[in-house]
């Protein structure tokens, strides 16, 4: 699955996303990502270790390594139960976190392992930015 990875342990702790987003920082300048995406992948390893602190029960783990061309990224927790894509309106406090990592990442999924209690939620960033240039 990875080419080079790290990980992180993290503690469910309000701190542990800006750990995480140092973390990340780090293995995507590592990988050779280019600045937005590196941006984009701050986001989405935010909002998911958020959820993990906030939802899941167990420790908490970080795990970022090339996949070429680009990044793979997962984030596993001790809770067994399926993530759901909110339904965020402008009146919902929360909701957003899964919307913003599916905007951000090429590709996000979940799985799980039999040996393994909760599950692990991923996404994936390539080398450099899809987006065509601005003039």
């Amino acid at each position: 699955m990875f080419n080079r990875q790290r990980t992180l342990e993290l503690e469910a702790s309000p701190s542990s996303a800006r750990r995480a987003r140092q973390f990340f920082r780090n293995a995507a300048g590592q990988c050779h990502l280019a600045p937005e995406q590196i941006r984009r992948g701050e986001l989405a390893v935010s909002e998911l270790v958020t959820n993990a602190v906030l939802y899941a029960r167990g420790p908490i783990r970080l795990r970022a390594g090339a996949r070429k061309p680009g990044m793979r990224v997962e984030v596993s927790d001790g809770d067994p139960h399926v993530p759901h894509m909110g339904d965020p309106t402008p009146d919902r406090v929360g909701s957003r976190g899964l919307p913003i990592v599916a905007a951000v990442a090429a590709e996000w999924g979940w799985d799980s392992e039999a040996d393994e209690r909760g599950k692990r939620v991923w996404f994936t960033l390539p080398a450099q930015d899809d987006a065509p240039a601005e003039a």
